[in-house]
């Protein structure tokens, strides 16, 4: 994971409440299309990317998933995320934190940065949706392309 040391703010912005998760989307890399994003990549491993959206604005963060070796199942891994859906930007902030030892620290971090980069692009005045983040490209076809597993909720 990235960010494994960040604290898990909950944001107050009141702006924020009628903004609600509409979807999730979660794909399963090779490392190699992340390898110069997170430096703890080996050969070994899969990487991650977590697409939350809420009224057509998306935000994103991108892991390096479990290590099971070729046996690694995304969507019972994933699953836990389906219960955002639906949830208030800020309601899932809460929810998440209150998830912390059930989840897991990886998800919980891969949530809450997704969430915050999602945050991040609604309180933007000028948002135009970003054909590339971090250098990976955030096209809904090319990522499928790219990817070994995929899941939507």
């Amino acid at each position: 994971m990235l960010k494994l040391a960040d604290p898990l703010d909950s944001p107050s912005d009141r702006t924020l409440e009628g903004f609600k998760i509409g979807s999730m989307e979660i794909y399963q890399f090779d490392c190699l299309l992340l390898k110069r994003r997170i430096p703890q990549v080996t050969n070994e491993c899969a990487c991650g990317l977590l697409k939350i959206s809420s009224n057509g604005i998306n935000g994103w963060e991108e892991c390096i998933l479990p290590s099971y070796g070729r046996k690694f199942d995304l969507i019972p891994w994933a699953s836990v995320f389906i219960k955002l859906k639906g949830l208030s930007v800020l309601e899932a902030m809460a929810f998440i934190q209150n998830k912390q030892e059930a989840w897991g620290q990886d998800r919980c971090s891969l949530a809450h940065s997704a969430l915050q980069d999602l945050i991040n692009q609604l309180q933007q005045t000028d948002i135009a949706p970003p054909q590339k983040e971090n250098g990976i490209v955030l096209e809904r076809s090319y990522l499928i392309d790219q990817s070994r597993s995929y899941f939507s909720f």
